[in-house]
């Protein structure tokens, strides 16, 4: 596959992901409308993202399972299609009890084989020397496509004034528009890259290899990984509120630096952490030096005096956010450096993502809880709380990064 048609379909998976993530969490953006369009209250709008949540979970295994057992193209094309037409469903017949069952399904063709079909698909798409750059620029593909599907959405929101439930629709339709686009470029230029389409039968995905991806410690390293750089990586957004309630900014300001760093600093800071590791031939390197920065950040959080300059903590702020975004970016690229089977990818990924995402099920309620019972002290016991998780996912990159030294080492030497 040619450089720019590899780009290309890589981008086009950015933007089907982004897409596809929209309607399971509108009421972010769209809140009171969901509620009008549905005829919810709030209670009901929380229990759709419960509902979707838990069967996501319930589904990782097997769709790990199947991502590895069948063509990533094909899990892409249909996951894609799948949402789309989910979409347009909701759209038409848009009432609660519906919403449920829409809402399930969703967790069926977003994140059933669709999220390890998707790290598989970008690990295939080139060799093992391209991992960084390719999960770099991934992650600033979503970032982007994110902003502009969002700013699509708002615009033809924005058409239906006098008619708030007509805008929702048109911002849904315009969401599964996007996700069947992204799979119809899935569908006609997606290629695997020529070592990993080369396939014999010994080389093909088997039920009993779950137990050899459940026996790597690997696998759990790199787990706890994902876990720790994921915590740190949601729990940025709690600066916001300390910023205004600590520091003592205005929340319009706060906003500002919350659009910075979630989507500038993304933009920019995902494509280096992937140059920086096909650089250095070694993602755990990387992000050895990432959780180290991000540990120390937050140690210094902790230490603040009383009354330090406000330039100074938002310069320590966007700097964490500027690490953070760096290392998350390429947390999943480990799986290559380990040497860890393509095969093995779907089904690897499916473990990690369980372990990995359950800070979204975890450190909102907990951090939640000590800042009611604490007021602005339950900002140290965040800091201290994330920095603890740093030096837990500091040793598990050093694991990592030793696994592999020894693979090449260990590795036959060939004339």
């Amino acid at each position: 596959m040619n450089l720019f048609k590899k780009y290309f379909v890589l981008f086009a998976l950015s933007l089907g992901y982004a897409a596809s993530y929209m309607l399971p969490y509108i009421k972010y953006v769209f809140y009171d409308q969901l509620l009008a369009g549905v005829g919810c209250n709030n209670e009901q709008a929380g229990f759709l993202l419960t509902v979707y949540t838990m069967t996501a979970l319930a589904l990782y295994i097997p769709g790990g399972w199947v991502a590895d057992k069948f063509k990533a193209k094909y899990v892409l094309v249909a996951s894609l299609f799948g949402t789309g037409v989910l979409n347009f469903a909701f759209a038409i017949n848009m009432n609660y009890s519906f919403a449920l069952v829409i809402w399930v399904l969703l967790a069926f063709s977003t994140a059933f084989a669709f999220w390890s079909g998707i790290i598989k698909a970008i690990r295939l798409l080139g060799s093992a020397a391209e991992q960084g750059k390719l999960y770099g620029f991934f992650s600033s593909g979503v970032g982007a496509f994110s902003a502009i599907t969002s700013s699509v959405a708002l615009f033809v929101y924005g058409l239906f004034t006098a008619d708030a439930i007509g805008g929702l629709k048109g911002v849904i339709y315009v969401q599964g528009a996007t996700c069947i686009l992204s799979s119809i470029i899935v569908f006609f230029f997606f290629e695997e890259s020529h070592d990993a389409a080369e396939e014999s039968e010994d080389d093909k995905f088997k039920t009993s290899d779950i137990l050899t991806v459940l026996r790597n410690p690997m696998t759990w390293a790199i787990s706890i990984l994902i876990f720790c750089g994921h915590g740190i990586y949601t729990s940025t957004s709690y600066f916001n509120p300390y910023m205004t309630n600590v520091i003592g900014v205005t929340m319009a300001f706060s906003g500002v630096l919350a659009i910075v760093r979630t989507h500038i600093l993304r933009l920019t800071c995902g494509p280096l952490g992937g140059i920086f590791a096909d650089k250095l031939k070694s993602p755990a390197l990387v992000i050895i030096s990432c959780f180290a920065a991000m540990t120390t950040i937050l140690i210094i959080f902790m230490l603040l005096p009383v009354g330090t300059s406000a330039t100074v903590v938002i310069g320590l702020q966007l700097l964490l956010a500027a690490v953070t975004f760096t290392c998350y970016s390429i947390l999943y690229s480990c799986i290559e450096e380990v040497g860890i089977p393509r095969k093995f990818t779907g089904t690897t990924v499916a473990v990690a993502s369980m372990i990995g995402y359950l800070p979204d099920m975890i450190y909102n309620p907990l951090f939640g809880g000590w800042l009611d019972s604490y007021g602005n002290t339950g900002y140290l016991y965040i800091f201290s709380f994330l920095a603890a998780s740093g030096v837990v996912g500091l040793c598990s990159a050093f694991m990592i990064r030793r696994h592999s030294v020894t693979k090449v080492k260990t590795a036959p030497q060939t004339a």
